[in-house]
């Protein structure tokens, strides 16, 4: 059964909810109940002769009989409207138990005018069993008229825009930067739908997406790293690294030769991002641009360093007036964003909300809000654990140069290959060689991808969107961005059950609508009045149900010890299974969870002493020796036995249900089941033990020489019940993730002075 989710409802006064039905056509004035409902229904486009009001009554008969309106026959019509079929999947008789059960939003208290008002508002404000709240649908069937001007609803924009007459344009916008030494200024070329508005400027949601415009596969799959590697031995010392941003090199700027008012260049469709095709059809600007080093673009593909950041933040500069964008490379006609209002949102996820993250830290004027979904905070954590070389989960063996070579989408232009592609083989020669694979270790080419030095100068709002099933951008990427927001920096944070993927189209949660309430007001200039908990949270193990959480990440800490022996695995692997586990990885992960791998792994099932609802990143406390100089600690903590979980991956409710204007960009709606499994990973994390003091001191080991290791696992919200077991396995090398080392070590560890520390 369907169960509703609504964290975007703003409360308004019955004289607010009056005038702003009032503004959808809705005359109430004067009116009885009965006549308040059949005003409200003679306005929609839904055929009332079909509805049925009780178990002996239909919609046309109820109105004009002597019964009187009550809650039930009210839900009765509701859920009709809402798409749910009367008699089949809800009794009549039922209708507003069946209303409270699925959770739609409600007024208590006898059913009298004004009540009965609020009501009405209330449900067209619901999301229905497509996914669409009333308004909404009902707005994309023709309550209101495409007019291009805006209209609001509980502080959300409508859907009148003409998304048939929408402009696309090209511009090309000077970054502050010249990352092949040319001497000349980068120019980015930059893609841009905007609707027909008369009434004055209109805002702007920015993706900045390096696939945008197009990803090099072959290049990219030949510069995958081999994985099957002996563990480098490092030199003890210091690391010793600092933060350090790209300087303008002050280029003479010459004048265009004239200053024009219309591109030159338009575009045919192309790939666009859903939540920005939403906003287009509501007057909101949808903007695309790749960076330096993109087709069409000027630069080299310098994968995540200020430099890129810089030529995406130069977008938003322009559309302040701060930045200069001509009509073409040429640079000979300069255009001006006359019809943007300055006010940014940027959108994206993955490479795209990382992108989101690294502008944020500038402090750019003009970004109002970032929406940042599986964004990374920090390089090294996304190619490198704790002094490791460690893929991205379902990635082995890409790291930032074979990244680059998908991205660098210059040279899929046969010109611009010809012109540039020496150059930038010398430049891909020289990132490979900065970025270390042989020690995995931090360095300043990592040091120059962090944007985490510079969050103290975030001043947009923060939204965050991370999956806590994403193993590919780990969570700590979105703990340790928040945590290192200034002070009093406005962020809220969803935390859903998927991997690396987004939820604007999930059945159960109303997140479109919350961002629409969110981007309404910091974009149009509005109040923001939407009281938006710190973090949302899907919650582990029930269906469709998401709740509250004051904050993410406790100090509170529950310790659990491991045991009161010593026990050993082995670092190497008979040849077949070092083979076949190198093939697929996939059957590496089945095999060590369901207890097959015995000679390799250490497995540990825990009891709980009560109830635990882990709030942050575990901490695996562990003492052990090898009979070697160096070596790597995996550990993954799943929770193990039968029961109804959460899987990482939605299914489909319904084909194209979701209506993203009028009959514009529909989209499945989609929602995570929750089905019987053997497990689920809780978190994982993974140490070099020559980093086992901290990433930026190497320390020797000394065979056969006791050592406490510390190690942190990737942050999480879960709930267990004092039931529940868990699994902790402790091995060495990781075929998914890590090198794959198959030297002849012995790992010993002691038990009785080990422990697994949950945060709760």
């Amino acid at each position: 059964m369907v169960h509703f989710n609504h964290f975007s409802l703003v409360e308004k006064t019955l004289a607010e909810k009056l005038d702003e039905l009032n503004n959808l056509g809705f005359q109430f004035a004067g009116l009885n109940e009965k006549e308040i409902l059949e005003e409200f229904l003679r306005r929609t486009p839904i055929n009332e002769t079909e509805l049925q009001a009780t178990s002996s009554s239909n919609l046309m008969d109820f109105l004009t009989s002597t019964e009187a309106m009550n809650w039930n026959a009210f839900w009765a019509i509701a859920l009709q409207l809402q798409g749910f079929v009367a008699n089949f999947e809800f009794e009549i008789d039922k209708a507003n138990d069946f209303a409270r059960s699925v959770n739609l939003p409600r007024i208590e208290g006898e059913l009298s005018t004004d009540n009965l008002i609020s009501a009405l508002y209330l449900l067209l404000l619901s999301r229905g069993k497509g996914g669409m709240t009333l308004v909404e649908a009902w707005v994309s069937e023709g309550l209101l008229a495409v007019d291009n001007q805006y209209h609001f609803f509980n502080d959300k924009v409508l859907a009148t825009f003409d998304t048939a007459a929408v402009k696309s344009e090209k511009v090309w916008v000077e970054t502050p930067v010249d990352t092949q030494n040319r001497g000349q200024y980068d120019l980015v070329c930059v893609e841009i739908y905007r609707p027909l508005y008369e009434g004055g400027k209109v805002p702007s949601v920015m993706t900045a997406s390096p696939y945008h415009v197009g990803m090099n596969d072959v290049a990219s799959d030949k510069g995958l790293h081999k994985m099957e590697t002996d563990l480098a031995e490092k030199t003890a010392g210091k690391i010793s690294t600092y933060p350090r941003l790209p300087e303008d090199p002050a280029y003479a700027k010459t004048p265009a030769d004239e200053l024009v008012s219309e591109a030159e260049q338009s575009f045919t469709h192309g790939w666009t991002y859903s939540l920005n095709d939403y906003f287009l059809a509501r007057g909101f600007a949808s903007i695309y641009v790749a960076g330096v080093g993109t087709k069409d673009s000027d630069g080299f593909q310098s994968s995540g360093d200020y430099q890129q950041i810089y030529s995406m933040k130069a977008v938003i500069d322009w559309l302040n007036g701060r930045a200069r964008a001509f009509t073409s490379r040429r640079r000979d006609k300069e255009i001006k964003a006359d019809w943007a209002n300055g006010k940014v949102a940027m959108t994206g996820q993955s490479y795209l909300g990382t992108m989101s993250y690294g502008v944020a830290t500038t402090g750019v004027d003009g970004l109002e809000v970032i929406l940042a979904q599986a964004g990374i905070s920090s390089w090294y954590n996304y190619y490198r654990e704790g002094g490791l070389v460690r893929s991205p989960g379902g990635f082995p063996g890409e790291d930032l140069d074979s990244l680059a070579e998908l991205t660098y989408s210059r040279n899929m232009t046969g010109a611009d290959y010809l012109a540039g592609n020496e150059k930038y083989q010398t430049q891909l020669a020289e990132m490979t060689k900065d970025l270390n694979r042989t020690t995995g270790d931090y360095n300043q080419f990592w040091e120059d991808r962090n944007y985490l030095p510079n969050v103290k100068n975030v001043k947009a709002d923060v939204l965050i969107l991370h999956g806590l099933q994403d193993f590919n951008v780990t969570t700590d990427q979105a703990l340790n961005y928040w945590n290192a927001l200034p002070a009093g920096a406005h962020k809220h944070a969803f935390l859903h059950r998927g991997s690396h993927l987004p939820i604007h189209n999930w059945q159960s949660i109303d997140f479109t609508e919350v961002i629409n309430t969110y981007f309404t007001a910091k974009l149009l200039d509005r109040p923001l009045n939407l009281e938006l908990p710190p973090v949302v949270l899907q919650e582990n193990g029930k269906y469709e149900s998401w709740t509250s959480v004051d904050a993410w990440g406790k100090d509170e800490k529950t310790e659990l010890t491991l045991g009161d022996h010593h026990v050993k695995f082995e670092n190497a692997y008979e040849n077949a299974d070092f083979i076949r586990y190198g093939q697929n990885f996939q059957t590496f992960k089945s095999e060590l969870f369901e207890g097959k791998i015995t000679e390799n792994a250490v497995l540990l099932d825990l009891s709980l002493p009560f109830a635990v609802m882990i709030n942050g990143a575990p901490i695996l406390e562990i003492k052990l020796k090898i009979n070697d100089s160096k070596g790597l600690i995996s550990a993954q903590l799943l929770d193990f036995g039968n029961k109804k979980r959460l899987p990482d991956t939605p299914v489909p409710v319904e084909s194209l249900a979701l209506d993203r204007g009028r009959l514009f960009k529909q989209e499945n709606l989609v929602e995570i089941p929750l089905r019987e499994s053997q497990y689920q990973v809780i978190s994982k994390g993974f140490l070099n033990l020559q980093n086992r003091e901290n990433l930026t001191t190497i320390c020797p080991v000394t065979a056969g020489e006791w050592m406490t290791v510390r190690m942190s696992l990737q942050p999480t919200i879960y709930s267990l019940e004092e039931t529940d077991n868990l699994r902790l396995l402790i091995y060495s090398s990781d075929f998914e993730h890590t090198v794959r080392d198959n030297r002849d070590v012995t790992y010993e560890i002691d038990l009785s002075q080990s422990k697994l520390i949950l945060p709760d």
